[in-house]
């Protein structure tokens, strides 16, 4: 099954993106805009005394990861993945979309041995969900794409977002955002997954899911662990995880010792890749028919 990719409705996505950010969260200036800002901070750097709190660091403005094959299709059906975890845990503030996506390409680059734990679940995440078996080989993260010269990495072909755009740390690892930070950011996810209209969210975290939950309506069971629901208006399948880097037996952010990623992860990720190829094309949706599109397109976006 030949995956291919419409890149210019993925550009579409982006620039709808980036004007709701730069209108609510993340101003061009590199300004923080958000109006929840000023509550977001003193519920984390204030004590319930209203003591101020030195050791913790705010960084605003931590923006998603979409990677330019984001629109993907794999036999003609839409395949587009959104992962969504908390939170980054990083004290760098002001990070764009583009930069992000760099970021994110990055991690691309290192060896699946290289990748911190999370990053390396994610890895896994996505080969199952595009019908693949977790792995360290490299050709199992290519995808050679319908009309581009050059092997796609998984990770250029799904998009990440975080349900908190700020962080909250201690000792510039230590998490210390709290449920006023996750509160205030639903409404920006809520427009992120309008916009991205995933058919796949990966949910890593029992909390995130919590969260998410408010935004989710028409549920059904499918399989453990997965859901078909509709999330901020958008049907989708639902697949709820713990984070790859949890500890002990829900850590699941390797290959080696982590059963919860063969016995919870990828058989939920194989009825999940199963429903979406499975699924009837949409009518009249561009994305079902990304032939159509100049291959010269896909290729001047792949550089």
């Amino acid at each position: 099954m030949t995956p291919a990719s419409d890149t210019l409705a993925t550009v579409r996505r982006v620039e709808k993106l980036r004007q709701y950010m730069g209108a609510q969260v993340l101003g061009s200036s590199g300004k923080c805009v958000c109006r929840k800002l000023g509550n977001c901070r003193r519920a984390v750097m204030f004590d319930g005394r209203g003591a101020p709190r030195p050791e913790v660091s705010f960084a605003a403005g931590q923006l998603s990861h979409v990677g330019r094959h984001y629109d993907l299709t794999l036999g003609g059906k839409p395949c587009r993945i959104l992962v969504i975890a908390m939170d980054t845990v990083r004290p760098r503030a002001q990070v764009t979309l583009d930069q992000r996506h760099a970021e994110v390409m990055t991690s691309a680059e290192l060896s699946f041995t290289d990748r911190n734990p999370h990053m390396k679940g994610t890895t896994s995440a996505l080969r199952l969900a595009v019908g693949r078996k977790p792995g360290a080989d490299r050709e199992g993260e290519q995808l050679r794409m319908s009309g581009v010269r050059q092997p796609v990495h998984l990770f250029d072909a799904y998009a990440m977002a975080n349900l908190r755009l700020c962080s909250a740390t201690a000792d510039g690892a230590r998490s210390l955002s709290d449920a006023t930070m996750s509160r205030n950011c639903l409404p920006h996810l809520a427009e992120t997954i309008k916009l991205l209209e995933p058919t796949l969210c990966i949910v890593q975290g029992v909390q995130v899911h919590k969260v998410l939950t408010e935004l989710m309506g028409r549920r059904r069971q499918v399989a453990p662990h997965l859901e078909q629901a509709r999330v901020a208006g958008v049907g989708t399948l639902v697949a709820v995880f713990t984070n790859p880097s949890a500890w002990g037996k829900l850590r699941w952010g390797g290959l080696n010792g982590v059963p919860y990623l063969y016995e919870i992860v990828a058989p939920t990720l194989r009825v999940a890749y199963q429903r979406m190829v499975d699924a009837p094309a949409p009518a009249g949706n561009a994305t079902a028919h990304p032939q159509r599109r100049p291959a010269t397109i896909d290729r001047q976006r792949s550089r």
